[in-house]
């Protein structure tokens, strides 16, 4: 951090033509550029204690706590409707079981390096790039995994009024341990279009998208084979002031390709996050209900598979613990947020989750899906989940969040051999 802002001051120091901050408010460094444009500098570290007893269930998992650490700097340029934007990582994992995931530790290396115009309705960007849409449930950057995810291709956005439309083809990268070592995942791709109408005031509005997902070696709990699927999917959100609605379904197709036969992929989701909210009353509380349903497959010898792929999704998506994948599933979560002070606000839940289908799995991360061994076929009744989760923004720099979940495991898990999971977690980010 000390060596970053050093940097910065000696690069205004040694060229002329740098000036001061473009605001006195922003973040990072801003400098304005003679003849025009400016340049945008910023840096971030994550420290992040993790605890589980036991992972995975503790079936194939035991007691595991580690500590992560995320460094990422980043300069962008811009000028005349031009920005080149590059984003340097380094990540690091000590104490965890076995070593570290595929998501824990990479050398220095290139998070995101891009080159974006943008004109009055239209734009585009090319290069390494993080993504997220919507509610981050099919497509999200996976801030909580130590390394963010990010695409290698090209996005363009054509935009005017509250109507925006983004057309993309990307490749996820391919995370190594060593520096600039990093590469385009040649087994995977995603394309399509994402549709976002805004209508009156921020928060409200509609989504609509079709995206095509390739994925060699995909594994389900029945079935192992390269995929093909296509998923079509709406969401309409409301934020008002005294409640809020978020609703989203997705219908899926494809093609699940195998030396013993093809299975066709027939899936599907609706997911609702909705809430009411008291702004005017102390603490600001918000009571929440979540209700998901994500497809399973039904039968495994009926040449079809229907188990939900949510693809790139947010893998906290029910808790920080992230426990549970959406997929063959359905659950039920009321939630209470309170908001003591500002920049201080803290939550509880309790989820109750099914199988959707009990000759299917339970699924779990890392993404895209993990099936949980031997849970196929088991009774439905996968367990319930308590947590909370506390955020606590100590200064404009420094940000707090504690997180802690029991899963009290059903027979969905226990008769495959699975147990309750304990899970604690401490984070510190700072920003610059």
């Amino acid at each position: 951090m000390f060596v970053l802002r050093v940097l910065t001051l000696a690069l205004a120091t040694a060229v002329p033509s740098l000036a001061s901050a473009c605001a006195s408010d922003a973040s990072g460094r801003c400098i304005v550029l003679d003849g025009g444009g400016e340049i945008q500098l910023d840096a971030s570290l994550r420290l992040r204690g993790m605890y589980y007893d036991p992972t995975r269930f503790g079936i194939g998992g035991r007691e595991d706590g580690y500590g992560l650490l995320r460094a990422l700097a980043s300069a962008a340029v811009q000028r005349n409707g031009w920005e080149g934007f590059a984003q340097l990582g380094v990540h690091a994992e000590q104490g965890r079981n076995g070593g570290p995931g595929g998501t824990d530790r990479g050398a220095l290396d290139l998070q995101q390096g891009y080159v974006r115009w943008h004109g009055e309705h239209l734009s585009w960007q090319l290069g390494r790039q993080e993504a997220a849409y919507g509610s981050s449930r099919l497509l999200s950057v996976r801030d909580g995994p130590n390394i963010r995810l990010a695409f290698d291709g090209v996005r363009g956005r054509w935009q005017q009024g509250g109507f925006k439309l983004d057309l993309m083809a990307l490749r996820p990268v391919d995370n190594r341990s060593g520096a600039f070592d990093d590469r385009s995942d040649r087994g995977q791709h995603l394309a399509g279009g994402y549709a976002t109408w805004q209508r009156g005031r921020a928060g409200n509005g509609t989504d609509l998208y079709l995206l095509d997902y390739g994925r060699d070696g995909a594994r389900f709990a029945s079935a192992v084979g390269n995929e093909r699927r296509r998923s079509l999917g709406a969401r309409w959100f409301a934020l008002q002031p005294r409640w809020d609605a978020n609703i989203e379904l997705v219908a899926q197709q494809g093609t699940l390709s195998r030396s013993q036969g093809n299975l066709d992929i027939r899936a599907w989701t609706l997911a609702t996050d909705s809430g009411l909210r008291w702004p005017t009353h102390r603490w600001q509380p918000r009571l929440g209900i979540k209700l998901d349903i994500a497809s399973g497959d039904r039968n495994p010898q009926d040449g079809r598979l229907g188990t939900f792929n949510a693809m790139y999704p947010k893998s906290a998506y029910f808790s920080e613990a992230s426990l549970l994948a959406p997929a063959n599933l359905m659950d039920v979560q009321p939630t209470l947020t309170l908001t003591p002070r500002p920049g201080l606000s803290t939550g509880f839940g309790w989820q109750l989750a099914w199988k959707h289908q009990r000759s299917d799995a339970v699924y779990t991360t890392p993404a895209p899906l993990a099936a949980v061994p031997g849970t196929a076929g088991t009774p439905r009744r996968i367990g319930q989940q308590y947590k909370w989760e506390t955020s606590w923004e100590a200064t404009p720099q420094w940000t707090w969040k504690g997180q802690l979940a029991w899963f009290d495991a059903g027979p969905g898990l226990r008769t495959a051999g699975g147990r309750d999971t304990f899970f604690a977690s401490v984070v510190g980010a700072w920003q610059w």
